[in-house]
């Protein structure tokens, strides 16, 4: 942040401004100060290095500096973070995947590539007694393996010392008949970032999401755009944000256990990064709808937004998962996104 008190002082905000960085320009009214962060933003903007220009009242006002401060404990939280990918990336997920480094890169989280056959049998495990209270006590029965993959999880985390992991799940439903749908839902309500099908942009993204606003948010499918809606659908969900659930089989194939809820917010924001980590997709939203239907998986969210973002996901989707954020955080994850020169698709 530059903080301009008189004119004059062009030269010398323009020498202490590097490229690849992002910039407050704040300035008051009194001493040509304003003028000067004017003359200052025209240059940036030459530059391309990404700049906001505030008066001391609009930023005030507006809660910019706040949510400067807010962007910049998020980015240094995630600076070391640790996150695993547990097999690989799905091979639908062709606009999903990037190098590992990248993300060390772009955000600094390491991400670690743990192979299937360095690890132990996830039903080798012992029952999760914590994970079997909640489920059974919810009406569940016959979920032991569904409560050993749980482990197998948490003992990856721990022995891993990981922040977040991302599981090539389909690989174990279709193996042993089992699906991680529950472990995922429940650790991601234990504040613990666990997405689906090796989905690194996601993994990412969602790491992103709790450093910014605290709340892990639902992956999901685009299951149908509609005229000013999208159907989001996905096979599990975190638990907190569901005010209901029940365990049903999993959708694409009809085995083991999913989670069907219905999402208890009503305003949400609808996010995603692309295959490369410099583009974003943001849109706020609204849940007008929790159908059941039986052509989608099993947690489904019919969002209401903007012609303009229905479009864009209609005609430039950045890929097919989306990040679902209880409450609306647009705004935030803009100025987090141009702070690392991230492109608002």
């Amino acid at each position: 942040m530059i903080f301009f008190l008189s004119g004059g002082s062009e030269q010398d905000a323009v020498k202490s401004i590097k490229s690849g960085r992002y910039y407050i320009l704040l300035a008051g009214f009194q001493n040509n100060a304003y003028a000067a962060a004017t003359e200052v933003k025209a240059w940036a903007d030459g530059k391309n290095i990404q700049t906001q220009h505030y008066s001391m009242d609009e930023a005030g006002n507006n809660g910019a500096l706040y949510n400067f401060a807010r962007i910049c404990a998020a980015y240094r939280q995630l600076q070391g973070r640790q996150a695993g990918l547990i097999g690989n990336v799905s091979h639908w997920l062709v606009a999903s995947a990037f190098p590992l480094d990248l993300a060390k890169e772009r955000f600094g989280i390491a991400i670690k590539h743990l192979h299937w056959g360095r690890l132990p049998d996830y039903l080798s495990f012992e029952l999760d007694q914590e994970f079997l209270g909640l489920f059974e006590s919810a009406g569940n029965e016959h979920l032991e393996n569904e409560a050993r993959v749980h482990s197998f999880l948490k003992m990856v985390l721990k022995e891993n010392q990981l922040d977040g992991i991302t599981l090539e799940c389909f690989d174990i439903v279709n193996d042993r008949a089992v699906t991680a749908c529950l472990a995922l839902a429940l650790l991601n309500s234990r504040g613990i970032v666990a997405g689906c099908e090796g989905d690194l942009v996601s993994l990412t993204g969602m790491m992103l999401v709790q450093s910014l606003t605290g709340a892990i948010p639902w992956m999901a499918n685009i299951a149908s755009v509609n005229n000013n809606s999208v159907l989001f659908a996905h096979c599990t969900a975190p638990l907190v944000l569901l005010n209901h659930y029940e365990v049903r089989t999993h959708f694409e194939t009809g085995k083991s256990a999913a989670v069907q809820g219905n999402l208890k917010m009503e305003e949400v924001t609808v996010f995603r990064l692309n295959q490369k980590l410099d583009k974003a997709f943001i849109s706020h939203g609204k849940i007008v709808s929790q159908p059941q239907h039986e052509f989608a998986c099993r947690t489904q969210s019919e969002i209401e937004m903007p012609a303009a973002s229905v479009e864009k996901l209609r005609h430039y989707p950045l890929g097919n998962h989306h990040l679902i954020i209880p409450g609306n955080h647009a705004d935030l994850l803009r100025w987090a996104c141009w702070y690392k020169q991230i492109e608002i698709a």
